[in-house]
């Protein structure tokens, strides 16, 4: 069940910044809007490579760094 509800959620969140991505070409949102959609797709890309996901990966970074 949790699993499901996070694959949707993941859904959503990829509409929404391809929504983004396109308002932004279209001059419709500002600039900034578009780091947003490109941190999300840089993470979403980093998953995909390492097959990890992205919080396991921060976690990991963040234990070598801090201790």
């Amino acid at each position: 069940m949790q699993s499901h509800l996070i694959q949707t959620a993941k859904s959503v969140t990829d509409v929404v910044a391809y929504g983004t991505v396109f308002a932004t070409l279209l001059d419709v949102l500002p600039a900034i809007s578009s780091l947003f959609a490109i941190v999300w797709f840089g993470m979403q890309m980093i998953e995909k490579i390492t097959g990890t996901p992205f919080h396991q990966l921060v976690r990991c970074v963040w234990r070598r760094i801090f201790g």
